[in-house]
């Protein structure tokens, strides 16, 4: 790889991470919305470094040639057979360094899409703890019907107080979820998932909601999914949340896809 290419794959990474996080929106199904601020400038930087390159490259080809035509014997740079010192006269980086235009060509022809299903079910192992309530505990819930739209995770939360043994302020209380489609162990049941991360994809844990009463829809579509709690059966081990479905409406995958 020559150094132009080499500032050229710099342009091209920076300008796909622009055009990921600034024109698409991309980057949100990979790193939380915060890390925008880190990866514009970041951006930035790889293309005035590429741009950089460029330009010195071009002013040390335009002094070559202005150059090369100057007298004196003095002035010339020999070598003796085999003299090479072991560096490269051609500019050249190795030949590995043209695999990083492998995550080019990712964003631009195959963008990979957020997590979903399949790496829900293999995460399970590792399924998120509910967490910790509010300092000041959660707020109560309307018990007029209305749905309350509420987090996985604060489904979660309030449905491990009533599991332990808390007061419940989930019983009566009618609730809409959104999350993408994951088979259940049972095949009478399926999940309603969303996935948080902490930093980036690759540290995403899934929260998975049971959900009772109603026909699977396609694995991976995303629903909203209205019902009320379903209390856990006697001897039943904590940690299973799950609710019983009243109605769902399919939606489109969410700007943001994780929690």
């Amino acid at each position: 790889m020559t150094r132009a290419a080499q500032n050229l794959l710099l342009i091209m990474i920076g300008a796909a991470v622009m055009w990921i996080t600034l024109a698409t929106d991309e980057y949100l199904n990979y790193v939380k919305p915060g890390f925008r601020y880190l990866l514009v400038p970041a951006a930035v930087a790889l293309i005035a470094l590429g741009l950089t390159g460029l330009r010195r490259e071009w002013r040390d080809d335009t002094g070559a040639d202005g150059g090369g035509s100057g007298g004196g014997g003095g002035g010339d740079h020999c070598h003796a057979p085999g003299d090479d010192h072991g560096h490269d006269h051609g500019g050249r980086g190795p030949r590995v360094a043209w695999l990083l235009c492998l995550p080019v060509l990712a964003i631009f022809v195959v963008a990979p899409p957020a997590l979903g299903s399949f790496t829900a079910s293999r995460a399970a192992a590792r399924q998120a703890t509910p967490p910790p309530p509010p300092d000041e505990g959660y707020d109560a819930l309307p018990r007029n019907g209305t749905p309350v739209a509420m987090t996985m995770g604060e489904f979660m939360g309030r449905s491990y107080e009533a599991q332990t043994g808390q007061n419940s302020s989930l019983t009566g209380v009618t609730v809409k979820l959104t999350g993408f489609v994951t088979p259940g162990r049972k095949g009478s049941t399926w999940q309603v998932t969303r996935l948080k991360m902490a930093c980036c994809a690759g540290d995403a844990i899934p929260f998975p909601v049971v959900v009772h009463g109603l026909r699977q829809p396609p694995t991976d579509s995303w629903v909203q999914v209205i019902g009320t709690w379903h209390p856990p059966a006697s001897g039943a081990r904590s940690g299973v949340h799950e609710l019983d479905g009243r109605s769902l409406q399919p939606i489109k995958k969410p700007k943001n896809p994780y929690e």
